[in-house]
């Protein structure tokens, strides 16, 4: 791959992750108003695209079809967040990756949401590459949307040393990318958007996934080459 090709790729990892992160977020009227005018779907596209992903009209088909302009996308996407991922009753699919892996794994007890050795790892990670977790006092840093916040940072910051011909900081960047990845994010977010998938049935957060999962596969065959 040449360096220009290598340089899209990057970026089109870094500006995915960050739509992801805030697909993940809790739903606000800016990304209800993306998604219902298409630019939302558009832009993951071209994001998979740019980051050399396969079937890409595929896979955000579904998207158009669960947000088609409604004037209660807003509200049925905040009762289906809640549903999922912020039930007091029952949650469904932790949006953290230290309590996600708990359930997955099948280990009893109730999952730590802050102090679990993932979250402090996460957020090792992070401090060292100069960043410090948003509302870290009230949101653990190992959030599905907080972590693809921090690899869209990392990636960016990969992009910028790649642009400047850095070689030194290419390689550094380049080393925690691969480090995070390998240790928590190719770890969980696979099968956290399957399994979210599986209990959106058929509501908006499953179509997202759809297009999360594709960008996630990529990455892991990369590691696989």
């Amino acid at each position: 791959m040449d360096n220009e090709l290598r340089l899209l790729n990057i970026v089109g990892r870094a500006d995915m992750c960050e739509l992801l992160s805030h697909a993940f977020s809790f739903p606000d009227e800016e990304l209800v108003s993306a998604l219902v005018d298409g630019s939302f779907g558009d832009d993951c596209a071209s994001c998979l695209a740019d980051a050399g992903c396969e079937d890409v009209d595929a896979s955000i088909a579904g998207i158009r079809m669960a947000t088609e302009a409604e004037s209660s996308l807003y509200e049925r996407m905040r009762r289906e967040y809640s549903l999922i991922f912020l039930n007091p009753a029952k949650v469904f699919v932790y949006p953290y990756e230290g309590p996600f892996l708990h359930v997955e794994h099948q280990r009893g007890g109730t999952p730590s949401l802050f102090r679990s050795s993932i979250t402090l790892d996460v957020e090792a990670q992070m401090r060292e590459a100069g960043v410090v977790a948003k509302d870290g006092r009230t949101e653990p840093c190992d959030s599905i949307f907080r972590e693809f916040e921090f690899m869209s940072f990392l990636y960016g910051s990969l992009a910028s040393a790649i642009q400047q011909e850095d070689i030194e900081a290419e390689t550094l960047w380049g080393d925690r990318v691969t480090r995070f990845l390998e240790q928590h994010a190719l770890r969980w977010m696979p099968s956290f958007m399957k399994r979210t998938t599986e209990h959106s049935h058929g509501g908006v957060y499953g179509a997202i996934a759809q297009p999360a999962a594709i960008f996630l596969t990529s990455l892991m065959e990369e590691f696989n080459r």
